[in-house]
């Protein structure tokens, strides 16, 4: 077992940049996280913290069901990858998680919201040497009494048009 967090086969995820908690389902037979998002917008172009030019992107996020749960953030856009021939080509951005008290960037594919029963997927490329998963529990980790209360429009300036 290593280094390893031991975490259950379902866990509350943060994404501190955007405020925010999921439920996610961690599948180590994946290759790639996925997050289920209603829509994305592509704002043009601004540079990173690298310093290179970056599509931006705004992501509507479903934080449960039903109409209303949406929340707008914003990311850099990574890459396009493909997931297989049903969902096609799909934009991957790069974003830190939180976990228990593990830290970590993770390379996230967005795919369409519908009728998807868990809105975040945790991939083997993002769990591969920080967690072992007991498969027989949930929720092994608490969240923080404080909730994060980023802002998820920051750090973004404003965007250059393409």
């Amino acid at each position: 077992m290593g280094n390893e967090i031991r975490v259950g086969w379902k866990e509350r995820v943060q994404f501190p940049l955007w405020g925010m908690t999921l439920k996610a389902l961690l599948d180590p037979t994946a290759p790639l996280s996925t997050l289920a998002v209603e829509r994305v917008e592509t704002l043009g172009r601004m540079r990173d913290d690298e310093g290179r030019r970056r599509l931006v992107l705004r992501l509507a996020v479903p934080m449960a069901r039903g109409k209303g749960r949406l929340k707008l953030v914003y990311a850099y856009y990574h890459r396009r990858t493909k997931l297989g021939e049903v969902a096609g080509r799909q934009y991957v951005v790069k974003i830190p998680l939180l976990l228990g008290e593990q830290s970590f960037e993770a390379e996230v594919a967005l795919l369409p919201a519908e009728r998807r029963r868990h809105f975040l997927h945790l991939g083997r490329e993002a769990l591969a040497s920080r967690f072992f998963i007991d498969a027989s529990a949930a929720y092994l980790h608490k969240l923080p009494a404080k909730i994060l209360d980023a802002d998820p429009f920051l750090p973004l300036p404003e965007v250059e048009e393409s």
